[in-house]
């Protein structure tokens, strides 16, 4: 009797594959904020430097005498470690459903999707989770009213949070992050249409908010989630996984992931040499007893906190 088929052995669909890698379902920003850093272990450490300590001025300490050596500094190297968990789901289906299927439901491609959708969700999902842990971020809590009236001075309280960032970490941000019921808040704010339409009146975009505060890129979430343990297809409701109904972001975050890398946060990335590129659709050989075919799409990653103080976050904006 053969073995089963494992690894390499299994199919890689490279069309099927284009179709995954190439999808990117509305409104999620995780890509985004966690530059990717491919890595060539599962398991393994990192280093961290202390940014402050390549901040330091100590008043004549570059002066050298004559016939002295240069005085000496140093940097201190701490350690972390990733573990790149793998992520995976897989579909499998009847050979009647394949066969009998019109041109326009190709059970493949659309169960690639599917999965693909599927994983992008819970990925998503626990970038949002980082994001508004305490831990892992600055976290400045306002009064639970003001930002539900127009009149309120949100660019005013937005330059004091920038200002502050930078006192906090030495850079200024370059992200924002602005869920949705957050934006719709800001749209019709006075202040900030005062300060680009004067009095013709007008409605407040996203990137706008951003080239006053001279912040390049400004996200804004607009992906849902349906919590509801399935028993029904049409079961459950959808929320915000960006919880944008109290939350605004101020970030550095440097795409080029890498050793030196100022960032928030970095997604360690692993490739599996026995199953060939991330979120690759894998198909199994068809089943002659079940008379199925199957499929499934994965990938190994560790999604890694480097520096907690380059993003704060603005809690309580009571946005609805």
């Amino acid at each position: 009797m053969p073995a089963p088929s494992t690894g390499r052995e299994l199919h890689i669909d490279v069309p099927l594959s284009n179709v995954v890698v190439g999808r990117r379902p509305e409104g999620f920003i995780a890509d985004q904020l966690l530059p990717i850093v491919t890595v060539d272990k599962q398991s393994n450490l990192y280093y961290k430097f202390s940014a402050k300590e390549w901040f330091r001025f100590e008043a004549g300490l570059t002066l050298r005498a004559p016939g002295t050596e240069a005085k000496k500094v140093g940097f201190t190297v701490s350690s972390d470690n990733y573990y790149a968990k793998n992520y995976a789901l897989g579909a499998e289906w009847p050979v009647e459903d394949d066969v009998n299927a019109d041109a326009v439901l190709s059970w493949a491609t659309n169960q690639a999707n599917f999965l693909a959708d599927r994983l992008m969700i819970d990925y998503e999902m626990r970038v949002a989770t980082l994001a508004v842990a305490s831990a892992n971020v600055a976290t400045i809590f306002l009064a639970s009213s003001g930002w539900n009236s127009a009149a309120r001075t949100v660019f005013t309280d937005m330059l004091t949070w920038r200002d502050a960032f930078k006192d906090i970490t030495g850079k200024m941000p370059n992200t924002m992050i602005i869920p949705r019921a957050v934006m719709s808040k800001l749209k019709v704010n006075d202040q900030l249409r005062d300060l680009l339409y004067g009095d013709r009146g007008g409605v407040v975009a996203a990137q706008q908010i951003g080239g006053l505060l001279d912040i390049p890129n400004v996200l804004t979430p607009t992906s849902q989630v349906n919590t509801a343990v399935e028993k029904d297809p049409q079961d459950g409701s959808y929320s915000d996984i960006w919880a944008g109904n109290g939350n605004l972001w101020f970030g550095k975050i440097d795409t080029l992931g890498g050793q030196f890398t100022d960032t928030w946060a970095q997604a360690m990335r692993w490739t599996n040499p026995a199953f060939g590129t991330p979120m690759g659709v894998q198909r199994y050989p068809f089943d002659p007893k079940k008379k199925i075919y199957g499929i499934e799409v994965g990938y190994y990653q560790d999604e890694k906190i480097v520096s907690s103080d380059l993003m704060i976050r603005i809690s309580s904006l009571t946005a609805t």
